[in-house]
């Protein structure tokens, strides 16, 4: 008989533990289980959209925000772009061949377009180069001619070439080839008076 009564009393907590845990308080739910909530699709969608985001296109937007922040359009500030991509990156670009994260910003002329022997990898996701001539505009380069890092040892790198009027990006897969190319041109803001 007492035997009787712990089991019962033991199916009594269990099954009181799962209507709370499954949301048995009674409340009805009124939503028909064919339409969706608007937030949970939108909470879908939006982290789809982070998951689907390459290094490059993740770089990117810090170069944006970098350009916003030193007003780069307007005052040409290559040595403030170089100082707000060291401040505002928060190591979140991995190399998926090293697990390096860290940032190398770096101001070298037009030649080092070409340095396809240039290894970066270590400790590295990110190697942007800024080209700080005042003269090289990312309109007038032929990216196929970009060689910069391209080599299996620089895999997995993000690499990003800094102009006057944009910046061009690519990744470097496993074979040392460009993936993920990237031209994005800054629009020049009206001065206001």
């Amino acid at each position: 008989m007492v035997r009787v009564k712990s089991i019962l009393i033991a199916v009594i907590i269990c099954a009181v533990s799962l209507l709370s845990a499954c949301g048995g308080s009674g409340e009805e739910n009124n939503q028909s289980s064919n339409v969706l909530n608007s937030n949970s699709t939108q909470n879908t969608e939006e982290s789809k959209d982070k998951k689907e985001k390459t290094n490059a296109e993740k770089f990117l937007d810090y170069a944006i925000e970098a350009a916003y922040l030193r007003n780069f359009t307007q005052t040409g500030d290559y040595a403030g772009i170089i100082s707000s991509l060291y401040d505002i990156y928060k190591d979140d670009i991995i190399n998926p061949y090293t697990g390096g994260s860290g940032i190398y910003v770096m101001n070298r002329t037009r030649s080092c377009l070409k340095h396809d022997t240039a290894v970066r990898t270590v400790g590295l996701g990110v190697d942007c180069v800024v080209i700080d001539d005042y003269m090289t505009d990312l309109k007038e380069i032929d990216t196929n001619e970009v060689t910069y890092c391209v080599n299996p040892e620089s895999k997995g790198m993000v690499i990003a070439f800094w102009f006057k009027d944009g910046v061009y990006i690519y990744e470097v897969d496993e074979n040392g080839q460009k993936i993920n190319e990237i031209k994005h041109f800054f629009k020049k803001e009206e001065k206001e008076e």
